[in-house]
């Protein structure tokens, strides 16, 4: 898509000016495991404050519900959600610009909140996937709304997506699920606002 609306897929592939929220997604989630991996092994003491545990969170550590969304120490996790990232990128060509961050931490701060309330208090998680997860939905109930009718085949990319992720062990299902209600939200609302020449929505 980018700045081509017909199809699913992206003409915008390698156009570096449009891919410019993706890279800085995808750098924020390789900084976030690069600092995950160090304070792990050096300071575990600060790193259970940067991953978000439950009952931390509910005795006040609200921070670690944003740090959490990035900070990681597994390398499958962070190599995953950077693969998504590009492959969303490939699909939709960020076509959201600017306010592809919105919806990322949007839908990754929902994705904790669900997890913080829906795991026990002993739950530790972190990761990018709630956000990234929401990304995903946005642009799919956005072309749908957009289109006025219902897509199989977006909808299938979203429920196969869905369903291989939380086939992985420790998984936070409950981060996917809040995440793609974020995204569902902020698709209505996207719905409403007005859009320049390039296909890019205005904030």
């Amino acid at each position: 898509m980018g700045s081509h609306d017909s199809g699913i897929f992206s003409t915008n592939v390698f156009n570096w000016c449009i891919m410019r929220e993706t890279l800085i997604l995808a750098f924020l989630v390789v900084l976030g495991y690069v600092i995950g991996l160090l304070t792990s092994i050096y300071f575990p003491s600060i790193f259970i404050y940067l991953i978000q545990v439950n009952y931390l969170v509910l005795k006040g550590d609200y921070i670690s519900l944003l740090t959490s969304i990035f900070v990681t120490n597994s390398l499958l996790d962070a190599g995953f959600n950077t693969i998504a990232l590009l492959v969303i990128y490939s699909l939709f060509g960020s076509k959201a610009g600017k306010m592809e961050y919105i919806v990322f931490f949007f839908s990754g701060l929902l994705g904790n909140i669900f997890s913080l309330f829906l795991f026990p208090p002993n739950t530790a998680s972190a990761g990018a996937s709630g956000g990234i997860f929401g990304i995903l939905s946005f642009y799919i109930i956005y072309d749908m709304l957009k289109d006025r009718k219902f897509d199989l085949y977006e909808f299938l990319i979203l429920v196969i997506v869905f369903v291989l992720s939380d086939m992985l062990p420790n998984v936070d299902y409950f981060a996917h699920i809040g995440g793609i209600l974020g995204g569902v939200i902020l698709a209505f609302i996207a719905s409403w606002l007005k859009r320049d020449g390039e296909g890019r929505y205005t904030l």
